[in-house]
């Protein structure tokens, strides 16, 4: 598996375009509300990541993909939880995660974990939807904790125009450091100051809702954004 940083305006283009198929193509259940510019401001600004089941594949062959920013390049997306005592650069927020293919959601956190390790972060922050909808159990189940209470996200809401409320959630501590030990056995290499990551599928060869994971690079499972805790509707 490759876990490339796209860096040209196309790849990027692909990767905002890809995103909102599956939004559009799953039904998520929320909007971004008419004013909000949060979804720009991270396509735009933050470091988008891309998963390809071979190393080199062009940019349409993405199968996964999250946003990460650390709090240097610019503020967390609510001003809960307090992170102050956190260098801002060791703390690194993932949003707009999304898949296309069975168990690629699962390929692209574990990318995402080994590239904590790599980067020295202390700290991995999510906001995730817990009413009315609640995606938290996944996160939970791998090392996650609450950060303080829900508060209500003000860039998204309901279909039918009401209030999300999402619960912010961290990694970090002796849980980071186990889950980055563990996923750094699976690297074959880095390159480009680790804007390649290359490490082995997992999952390879492995059967999830009866169907193989990755059927000539492709599955017929998707999802984005804020937060449920399977392949369908991630980040935020």
């Amino acid at each position: 598996m490759e876990l490339r940083l796209l860096s040209t305006e196309n790849e990027r283009t692909i990767f905002a375009a890809r995103t909102e198929q599956i939004r559009a193509k799953h039904g998520v259940g929320f909007k971004e509300r008419p004013r909000s510019r949060l979804a720009r401001i991270h396509l735009t600004f933050g470091n988008l990541y891309a998963l390809f089941e071979n190393d080199g594949d062009p940019a349409e062959r993405m199968i996964a993909g999250l946003v990460m920013h650390d709090l240097e390049m610019f503020p967390q997306t609510c001003s809960k939880p307090d992170l102050s005592h956190l260098p801002p650069r060791s703390v690194l927020e993932v949003s707009e995660l999304w898949s296309c293919a069975v168990g690629a959601g699962a390929l692209v956190r574990a990318g995402a974990a080994i590239l904590a390790g790599l980067l020295d972060a202390r700290a991995i922050l999510a906001y995730l939807g817990v009413k009315p909808f609640d995606g938290t159990p996944f996160y939970r189940a791998g090392g996650f904790v609450n950060a303080g209470e829900p508060v209500e996200y003000p860039y998204l809401e309901t279909l039918k125009g009401e209030a999300i409320w999402a619960q912010p959630m961290i990694l970090g501590g002796e849980s980071l450091a186990k889950l980055t030990r563990v996923f750094s056995q699976l690297i074959v290499e880095t390159c480009d100051d680790y804007r390649v990551l290359r490490f082995r599928n997992f999952l390879k060869g492995r059967s999830a809702g009866g169907r193989p994971v990755f059927v000539n690079g492709e599955a017929p499972m998707a999802g984005t954004r804020l937060g449920h805790g399977n392949d369908v509707a991630q980040g935020q």
